[in-house]
């Protein structure tokens, strides 16, 4: 499934945004390029050089697993950018005095973690 732009040039129906997010909504941690051009609509050779575009600047890894069949898995410095960046959080800001002033249940989760996690009740006669 591919447009053509007035000048004739190839324009993606599918984006490389949604390309990565289906690893993320996968039942395994890797796909192949058949398992893109089916969820996709692709020609299989087409998801093959799209996986492979996407390999070349760093947001998949790869590996031949057969003497035929490759795999596509997202790149660890991809699982790492889309990770908060939680460096400018300063721990002695005064907004954390407050933090747990505007909830409506107990605010003593580090004392009760096992209570709130597996309804165990610890420290209590």
């Amino acid at each position: 499934m591919s447009n053509r732009n007035g000048q004739g040039k190839y324009t993606p129906t599918v984006t490389d945004e949604e390309i990565l997010a289906s690893f993320v909504a996968a039942d395994r941690p890797f796909q192949t390029a058949t398992d893109i051009s089916e969820r996709f609509g692709l020609d299989r050779s087409q998801a093959y050089r799209r996986l492979q575009r996407l390999a070349d600047t760093g947001s998949l890894e790869k590996s031949k697993i057969g003497s035929r069949a490759v795999v596509w898995w997202e790149s660890k410095s991809t699982i790492d950018e889309s990770s908060p960046d939680i460096s400018g959080v300063n721990p002695d800001d005064e907004f954390w005095k407050y933090a747990g002033m505007f909830t409506s249940g107990p605010t003593d989760v580090a004392a009760n973690v096992d209570k709130y996690l597996y309804g165990e009740r610890r420290n209590e006669p």
